[in-house]
């Protein structure tokens, strides 16, 4: 969620799960050596630790044991100290606290209603469901650490001490410090202005960097069981939350960690460190990362003006831009399977969604995408039409030229009914 991503820069359960899983797999395929999760003969990245320094003995100061971490990460990523707060940890009956005050500090009412509105009109939440309690469930159970970008410190999420769980949680998000004093990273996502896809986009550039250390980091510090160990980490319950949701969290991520390899493979960390002052500018960058190589930049897509034919009492709520990502994501949470979201979202060139809320709560959607080809209209409509009947909205497509669909969304029959008026029938 774009409202919390710059503030609440995570690691959970289901996604450490995920990445060991992932790593212990390359390495059961014989990848000894390179850059996990994309293993490559060049350049070579680091090498599998013999003897690595295992768990920690209970004498240990935390402190002291943080620090150490502090200088092995710091010396894998070639990044100066930041200046920071010591830092914290939390059990998780104190972490649901914790998230309600960064949620209330950094997701106001005004954001949260917009955010509310605006997955509604798009089919993925119910009138019922609210994008904040939903959030707030799944980190509460999910989080095994953040970066405090106010606080400026780690804070560590255990409740059975300094596991191996708890130590490769600290190392990746003490990488997101070295990323913040290096690069400024809060101030940046502040200078996105709430544009959802340019969000996602600098959140996989941090989390796939962040991940890529962190499972580097790992290689050489955490013995084969205790990989092993978090790799059958119990994933949480996430029974009420909505798939797309877990999907949207994992994104930054997986896809994150395949875009920084790509970035390495071409020139180490200092191709990495680049990226920082020229960032993905979409999803599509990163789903993609010769369109980042080759310059390919998001099209200028504006919507169409059909909101006035709405009548009074109506307001604009949100506009933004979904892009590649989330487009797939919100194909498949409206009932497509993966595959055939991931077909009819590919081809993706730019797009601009505008939400509008009227005196009732009745909600209007307009959303222009601008396709790289014929083929890609046909595919997002024809998947489209495959689930537009089970939506509980009033919906139409329509196809304008060869690169070019117009969706229009509505809770109302006679709201969908002015858009299309406007529009020309």
């Amino acid at each position: 969620m774009s409202a919390t991503a710059k503030r609440l820069t995570a690691i959970t359960v289901l996604l450490l799960a995920a990445l060991m899983v992932a790593f212990l797999a390359a390495r059961g395929m014989g990848f000894q050596v390179g850059i996990w999760p994309f293993a490559s003969a060049t350049p070579q990245i680091a090498t599998v630790s013999p003897e690595p320094s295992g768990e920690p003995t209970p004498s240990q100061d935390p402190l002291a044991i943080f620090a150490e971490i502090e200088t092995d990460v710091r010396a894998l990523r070639g990044l100066p100290a930041p200046q920071i707060d010591p830092p914290q940890i939390l059990t998780r009956a104190e972490l649901a606290d914790a998230l309600a005050k960064v949620f209330d500090r950094d997701f106001p009412p005004e954001e949260r209603d917009a955010e509310n509105a605006t997955l509604r009109a798009l089919g993925l939440l119910t009138a019922q469901q609210d994008i904040a309690e939903l959030t707030q469930r799944l980190y509460a159970d999910q989080v095994l650490g953040y970066y405090d970008f106010d606080g400026q410190r780690m804070v560590v999420v255990t409740d059975a001490g300094l596991t191996a769980e708890a130590r490769i949680t600290y190392a990746h998000e003490y990488t997101h410090a070295l990323q913040d004093a290096a690069f400024d990273t809060a101030a940046a996502h502040d200078q996105l202005n709430g544009e959802d896809d340019a969000e996602m986009a600098r959140v996989a550039l941090e989390e796939g960097d962040a991940s890529t250390a962190m499972v580097l980091w790992a290689i050489g510090h955490l013995t084969a069981e205790e990989l092993l160990e978090i790799q059958q980490t119990p994933i949480p319950d996430t029974s009420g939350i909505p798939p797309w949701m877990v999907r949207q969290l994992e994104f930054p991520y997986a896809a994150g960690a395949a875009f920084v390899g790509q970035l390495y493979a071409s020139g180490g960390w200092d191709a990495v460190n680049a990226a920082y002052a020229d960032p993905p500018s979409s999803t599509e960058q990163v789903l993609h990362p010769d369109a980042y190589i080759d310059g390919e930049e998001p099209i200028a897509v504006e919507v169409p003006d059909v909101f006035a034919s709405l009548g009074a009492g109506w307001s604009i709520a949100r506009e933004t831009t979904l892009g590649e990502a989330m487009i797939e994501i919100w194909l498949e949470g409206i009932g497509l399977s993966q595959a055939d979201a991931e077909l009819a979202s590919e081809g993706w060139g730019g797009d601009r969604v505008v939400v509008a809320i009227g005196p009732d709560g009745e909600l209007a959607l307009a959303l222009r995408i601008i396709w790289d080809a014929p083929i890609e209209v046909t595919e997002f409509a024809d998947r489209y039409a495959d689930v537009q009947g089970s939506l509980s909205l009033n919906s139409d497509l329509r196809l304008v030229g060869d690169r070019e669909t117009i969706l229009l969304q509505a809770t109302s029959a006679e709201a969908l009914t002015a858009l299309q008026a406007a529009l020309g029938g």
